[in-house]
């Protein structure tokens, strides 16, 4: 055979065999019950896809309504605080416009006054859990105190706080306010 005839034969199609499997009936129960398990465990597999969407989606709500909250509470988080400190206001005013009528009011009138709005003040600042702390005699932190000035004294230690021009205040664990101090050197 040439090779030209070779080829020829080459590319003619071949018929295709169809080869029939003997199976036995107990194949045909297994290859049933594998069916029957996949179609079940696509249904499994359905649900939890559907769950595992909506549970996804119930975050996402539960992200968006925190992100408005943590919103909320910073641009009306210090409304409490201002709530708070009103009623030392309408105090303040009510000095202020009893005094305008009379021709003299006594210094310890107008001190007592004071010291009944400083003694509210310092309530309300409480209850926000607000308090001061002590500086006078404590040595030096800069995590508490600013110092204005340094003075030499021959009283006390190398880095004492001597004296206080402003109170540190702390709101919690939190300073929110450095004592304004003088430091010995």
């Amino acid at each position: 055979m040439t090779t030209k005839a070779k080829l020829e034969k080459s590319k003619k199609p071949k018929s295709k065999k169809i080869h029939l499997i003997k199976t036995k009936k107990g194949d045909l129960l297994k290859l049933e019950k594998l069916r029957s398990e996949l179609a079940e465990q696509k249904l499994a597999f359905n649900a939890l896809e559907d769950r595992h969407l909506r549970l996804r989606a119930e975050f996402d709500n539960y992200r968006k309504q925190k992100e408005k909250e943590i919103f909320r509470l910073f641009k009306y988080g210090g409304s409490d605080a201002i709530i708070a400190l009103l009623p030392v206001v309408d105090d303040l005013e009510r000095m202020v416009n009893s005094s305008n009528g009379e021709e003299s009011t006594s210094l310890d009138t107008i001190m007592e006054g004071v010291q009944l709005i400083l003694d509210k003040v310092s309530r309300r600042l409480q209850k926000l859990e607000v308090v001061t702390f002590d500086s006078v005699g404590e040595k030096f932190d800069p995590d508490l105190h600013d110092a204005l000035m340094v003075k030499e004294s021959g009283e006390h230690e190398e880095n004492i706080v001597i004296e206080e021009f402003e109170k540190g205040y702390r709101m919690k664990d939190k300073v929110i306010r450095h004592a304004k101090v003088v430091v010995s050197k």
